[in-house]
């Protein structure tokens, strides 16, 4: 039996395994630091030896044929520096190194050639390694520093260019390496045989028109002018030439020939497949393009025989990429052009991007999610998003190129998206200014002819400008008085103004100022108010003031200018008398306002405000705005011009101003009103707030509307006699005592109006029974629900009817139906009422809440409170209550301390009390109670301050209210009431002091004798110490211990320890002690031993000794 041979273990560098096994690593940290390991094995300093060298050579290169994970990137980084550092030109020489360049390309050819019968996929990681392998040669620069330069060149490009021919599907990256390859030879400012060998193998390769072919053949043109291109390629040798635009489109979208080249010429060769990524071509192309027109700048033209890149977009992108026979993959190319010229394309070239073809495509993709270039779309409308962001005087550009010729004004309507409403946010104010007068020429002409689609895209033209009004903050939106540099809101303003109060001369010699279609009425009065919903969203500003006042002025200019405009405002002498004198007025109210110190600047503006909308309003066709404004004179006379002995009449009138302001359903008059009565809160006096608390006093119902607004009084009757709502038996229980039946006070207490909700469908039964019933007689017929025993009713409903009755009958349905019609619009009619008056009194409430915040020291104020508290036992909507609660809740919370309203009336504050106390017992909602509790507490303050003997009757006051809770039935206080009162720590000052029952016990216990009853109280005083500030320690406690112990007492150890703790912790004040600091004694003693050891020791609280307050030691 033959000896089994022992098998020598190989030798094998584990470093260097694991540095192979890190280059494939997904890691790009990890492959760096592996390749520097690798070239720093290898380095020159270490004198590598020929085999070690060839050795990893032969492995990097065939690891650049491996698929596995980042294999090839981190092969092809190691590869490139080991070449460049061992033969590279600034190599350092190795000796006996014996490795060229030569054998380099030798080893390439070795290791990524394919061998045997390999499948597909190993066949691709070859080529993909032979690939790799000659861009990191090309890269270390190892082909240009020897004597067989030229050949090795050679051999280099010979294996690209098969590469891209065999296989087409890698002709990209072919041209890719290519295209590097002449930048370095251009960046080393190497021979240019090296670039013409290029030129000549693309040529001999048929691939000089192939879009790699375009870039390679750009790139040696720039680079090496000395180059000898080739003839009969491209015409006159450039592909740009503007007579060989059909061609360089053909070959940019990777069209083949149709036809087969003749007589040796060229011809388009296709790339094979197409993909979803835009070739390096176009960068190539565009970028040519954007450094000639940068470089030229607008004033020059571009060279004669080259295209300019208005010709080449609508040639080659619009007309091929876009044409209507073009495939979606090729609009896909298109889109992405799109965006990348978006981004990239100096500002002067964007506008020529928004071609026919172009936008025809992009609004057909964006109109619905479910079209197959949809998201492209929209991803190239983020472009603009971004640049407009980067660049905001780039808005005008792209909206103008969105809603121009080739665009839609409807745009964002067309595409369901907001990229005009956002272009018109991001925009710079000089490109607002021009979007604003495009604006003005949009909507001069639509591009409509029907009135109808006018009508349509003004109103999204109008909708968008105030969009952008209310997009921009306050200090975005200043004025201007420069008349040649008008702000862009006054500038959007005065569009809605010539549009919405002005008519356009149609025989004008200017067609382009003339509207087409003309304006409807819908139209203008639409503008109009767009112009009211500016002013709702500037009105707040710190100017705005001069708003409405630069919109009247713009108004009055057009009126008495040469404008082609004519204006609509008709009306009578005496209308055009009044608003000419109040505009006067206006005018010396603007003028005065520059050089009015700032404590009488805020009148002026107020009236300013008043003046420019009242006025507005008159424009608007409101006739009783004209009244108004003689109003408005006779109170700035009053209060302005000079303060007359009429102020208290000028400010009543003033206050009915501002309520006829608020009773209107507009946003723009209500903040008006709070604007202006929050200027003139110190002026309004006992008249005006009487003219306010009448607004809330109004039934809520149709009678109270045509009451307060002075409407027909027989209307008014026949109201009264139909509407018997709750309001109106509420409001006769308001004067009466407490002595209402609970089936009466029942729906007034949750003042949320269900008794009347419910009273409202049984009128509706009713109704719907009566009109049953005399449809039923006008038939001849019976209900439903009816008896069926009648003997005719067979022979009734059997017979036929000639035409006269046929005709009469219907006479009789008409008759029915009118009624019924009635009946509805009048129940219609009051419930708008009840919103109006509910509206009405809303509002004046947000005046009064308003009134509370500025004046709550006025003693005028307190009588707000009884009217309120009825208020809100009355009335029937729940937001009234809630309003009128928030007021009474203002007004308590901000009368506190010293700002107290001082009366002069005594007495009558002490009858707002007994009746706030009678409302209470008048019984209603939880809130109507927390409102008389805090109306009664605000009244003690108000008669405490003014008196501390008063707090002896205030109790009588409320003993009296608890007296009739026990006694009277109908009394139906609630017990809130008394506890509000007990726990108002405002009169606490008034009680005996409560000490804590711990305390007591322990003295107590000591008083007995008892030991162990003491250190009962102190271990449960202590339990609670853990969860609280220990005992709640303060004058009266220390009082009351330091005056019932000794002066061994252990309970005085922890009240000492407490007050030290608070005083060391900040938690507390001396005032609260000042009473004992006073007396000295014991406590002070005890105290400052404490308060030194504490400050000079860490010390952390009483809870620290809590073992040595026992009289028997324990241990804690």
């Amino acid at each position: 039996m033959s000896k089994k041979r022992h098998r020598e273990s190989p030798n094998v560098d584990v470093q260097l395994v694991e540095i192979y096994e890190d280059l494939a690593n997904e890691d790009e940290e990890i492959r760096l630091k592996a390749a520097q390991s690798l070239v720093s094995k290898l380095s020159p300093e270490n004198v590598p030896t020929s085999e070690q060298v060839e050795k990893a050579l032969n492995r990097l290169l065939r690891g650049l044929s491996s698929g596995r994970k980042a294999a090839r990137l981190g092969f092809s980084i190691a590869l490139t520096e080991i070449l460049s550092q061992l033969l590279g030109p600034d190599r350092q020489g190795v000796p006996g190194l014996g490795i060229g360049i030569g054998r380099v390309l030798e080893i390439l050819n070795t290791q990524t050639r394919p061998e045997g019968n390999v499948s597909g996929q190993e066949e691709r990681d070859h080529h993909f390694g032979r690939l790799f392998g000659a861009e990191a040669i090309i890269k270390s620069m190892i082909l240009f520093n020897s004597s067989e330069s030229h050949k090795h060149w050679e051999q280099i490009l010979d294996l690209i260019y098969e590469l891209a021919e065999k296989k087409p599907w890698l002709r990209e990256e072919c041209g890719w390496i290519i295209y590097e390859a002449i930048q370095l030879l251009a960046r080393q400012v190497f021979d240019p045989s090296y670039a013409q060998m290029v030129i000549d193998q693309l040529c001999s390769n048929r691939l000089a028109k192939t879009p790699d072919g375009i870039s390679i053949w750009l790139s040696v043109q720039s680079s090496f002018p000395t180059v000898k291109l080739p003839k009969g390629v491209w015409h006159e040798e450039d592909p740009l030439h503007i007579k060989g635009k059909s061609a360089l489109a053909k070959v940019l979208k990777e069209a083949s020939e149709s036809k087969k080249p003749q007589n040796g010429s060229e011809g388009s060769r296709q790339k094979g497949m197409w993909t979803s990524k835009l070739h390096f071509a176009w960068d190539i192309v565009l970028a040519s393009f954007f450094e000639r027109h940068s470089q030229l700048g607008l004033g020059h033209s571009n060279p004669p025989k080259r295209l300019n890149f208005v010709d080449f977009w609508f040639e080659i992108i619009d007309n091929n990429l876009f044409s209507a026979s073009a495939s979606e993959e090729r609009k896909y190319w298109g889109f992405l052009l799109f965006s990348k010229v978006i981004r990239e394309a100096p500002q002067h070239l964007i506008a020529t991007v928004f071609s026919p073809n172009l936008m025809r495509s992009l609004l057909n993709q964006l109109a619905l999610p479910e079209r197959y270039l949809h998201r492209i779309a929209q991803k190239a409308l983020r472009a603009v998003l971004v640049r407009v962001e980067a660049q905001p005087d780039t808005a005008l550009i792209f909206v103008s190129g969105l809603m121009g010729s080739n665009g839609a004004i409807n745009f964002d309507q067309a595409t369901k998206t907001k990229t005009i409403e956002k272009l018109l946010s991001q925009a710079s104010v000089t490109a607002l200014r021009q979007i604003t007068a495009l604006f003005e020429n949009f909507i001069l002409q639509p591009g409509v002819v029907e009135e109808k689609g006018a009508d349509s895209r003004r109103q999204l033209l109008a909708d968008q400008l105030l969009c952008t009004v209310r997009s921009r903050r306050f200090e975005e939106v200043g004025l201007t008085r420069e008349p040649d540099n008008t702000s862009w809101i006054e500038q959007i303003m005065f569009v809605f103004a010539k549009f919405g109060y002005f008519t356009f001369d149609l025989a004008s010699n200017e067609p382009d100022k003339s509207p087409k279609p003309p304006f409807s009425k819908a139209s203008q009065s639409l503008f109009r108010s767009r112009i009211t919903s500016c002013l709702v969203h500037l009105i707040s500003s710190p100017e705005g003031a001069n708003f409405p006042y630069f919109v009247v002025s713009n108004i009055r200019m057009r009126e008495g200018g040469l404008d082609v405009c004519q204006s609509l405002f008709q009306a009578d002498a005496n209308v055009r008398q009044s608003v000419n004198r109040a505009w006067k007025t206006l005018e010396k109210v603007h003028a005065k306002e520059s050089r009015t110190k700032h404590d009488k600047r805020a009148y002026l503006q107020a009236f300013k405000l008043l003046y420019s909308l009242t006025i507005l309003q008159v424009y608007n066709g409101d006739s009783d705005a004209v009244l108004v404004l003689d109003e408005l004179k006779t109170c700035y006379d009053s209060l302005v011009k000079h303060s007359s002995a009429n102020s208290d009449e000028a400010s009543e009138l003033l206050v009915e101003v501002l309520l006829s302001f608020v009773s209107k359903p507009s946003v723009l008059f209500r903040r008006l009103s709070e604007q202006v009565f929050t200027t003139f809160t110190t002026q309004i006096n006992a008249a005006g707030l009487q003219a306010m608390l009448k607004v809330l006093e109004t039934k809520e119902s149709l009678a109270g509307q045509q009451e307060i607004f002075d409407q027909d009084d027989d209307i008014v009757d026949e109201d009264e006699n139909d509407d018997i709502s709750d309001v109106e038996e509420v409001n006769g229980n308001d004067t009466s005592d407490a002595a209402t039946s609970d089936d009466n006070e029942e729906p007034e207490s949750d003042g949320t109006g269900e008794s009347s909700d419910n009273s409202d469908a049984g009128d509706d039964n009713d109704e719907l029974a009566a009109f049953d019933a005399k449809l039923a007689e006008a038939l001849g017929t019976r209900r439903a629900d009816d008896g069926l025993n009648e003997e005719n009713d067979g022979e009734s409903s059997d017979e036929d009817m000639n035409d006269e009755e046929m005709e009469a009958l219907d006479m009789h349905l008409e008759n029915v139906f009118k009624e019924r019609k009635k009946v509805m619009s009048k129940k219609v009619e009051k419930k708008d009422a009840k919103e109006t008056i509910v509206n009405f009194k809303i509002r004046v409430l947000e005046l009064l809440q308003i009134y509370v915040k500025q004046q709550h020291t006025n003693p005028l104020g307190i009588n707000l409170l009884l009217p309120l508290l009825i208020l809100i036992r009355t009335t029937t909507s729940k937001q009234v209550s809630e309003k009128a609660c928030n007021v009474i809740r203002e007004y308590a919370r901000l009368c506190k301390g010293k700002a107290l309203p001082i009366t002069s009336d005594e007495h009558a504050t002490w009858d707002l009390l007994r009746n706030a106390h009678k409302e209470a017992m008048r019984g209603g909602s939880h809130a109507h109670t927390n409102a008389c509790s805090q109306s009664s507490l605000l009244l003690v303050k108000i008669l405490v301050g003014l008196n501390e003997e008063n707090i002896k009757d205030v109790i009588d006051v409320y003993a009296n209210t608890r007296k009739q809770q026990f006694l009277d039935k109908r009394c139906k206080v609630q017990s809130a009431l008394f506890s509000d009162w007990n726990n108002c720590p405002s009169f606490q000052r008034f009680s005996i002091p409560r000490i804590p029952a711990r305390p007591r016990a322990w003295v107590l216990g000591d008083k007995l004798g008892i030991s162990a009853f003491k250190d009962q109280a102190m271990t449960q005083l202590l339990a609670e110490s853990a969860s609280s500030s220990f005992f709640g320690v303060g004058g009266d406690i220390v009082e009351y211990v330091y005056t019932h112990t000794t002066a061994t007492s252990k309970l005085r150890m922890p009240t000492a320890d407490v007050v030290a703790h608070d005083f060391k912790t900040m938690q507390t004040s001396a005032a609260e002690y000042a009473e004992q600091f006073a007396q000295g004694g014991e406590f002070m003693t005890d105290l400052m031993g404490i308060v030194q050891t504490a400050f000079e020791q860490n010390y952390q609280g009483p809870l620290e000794k809590r073992g040595k307050y026992h009289e028997t030691p324990k241990v804690e």
